[in-house]
């Protein structure tokens, strides 16, 4: 049916009682698709989400794990980049302050909000994961492109 919507990326908590709650997500290329200008197209990552709802904060431990496709940085084909990453997110309710909004671990929802949209978290969170040398192994380049390099470099 269609573009999938960002709703799918999106947690009620409202009614949950408090303790631990397990989620899960499915992060393919049309959860890609909803970020003007990624540089990821294509992936296949897991999500696995447990909140846990506390009286005055959400805790949530957040695992994502897969592949994305990324340019290589040498030949610029596409390569497999692994993306493997855990970390946790606070959930407060209340106003935004200056000081709160420096750290990217802690998400501000007004008291009236009953969800929580993970999508630019769970963005954010595989492009900062992804490796800084993003080239194949030796030998596994595109060799035509490889050649060409060569030709242009200049000859000192």
């Amino acid at each position: 049916m269609g573009m999938k919507s960002v709703n799918n990326y999106k947690l009620t908590f409202k009614g949950l009682n408090p303790g631990k709650h397990a989620f899960t997500f499915d992060i393919d290329d049309l959860f890609f698709a909803l970020f003007e200008g990624s540089e990821i197209e294509h992936g296949k990552l897991f999500s696995e989400i447990v909140l846990e709802k506390q009286s005055a904060l959400l805790q949530l431990d957040v695992k994502i794990t897969g592949n994305v496709k990324v340019e290589c940085d040498r030949c610029l084909d596409e390569l497999d980049a692994p993306v493997n990453y855990e970390g946790r997110l606070l959930v407060k309710f209340g106003k935004v302050t200056t000081e709160m909004e420096a750290d990217d671990e802690i998400m501000i929802l007004d008291p009236a909000e009953d969800e929580i949209d993970l999508s630019q978290f769970l963005f954010d969170s595989i492009n900062v994961n992804l490796p800084i040398q993003r080239i194949h192994p030796e030998g596994l380049c595109n060799k035509e492109m490889i050649k060409k390099l060569d030709e242009l470099r200049i000859k000192i």
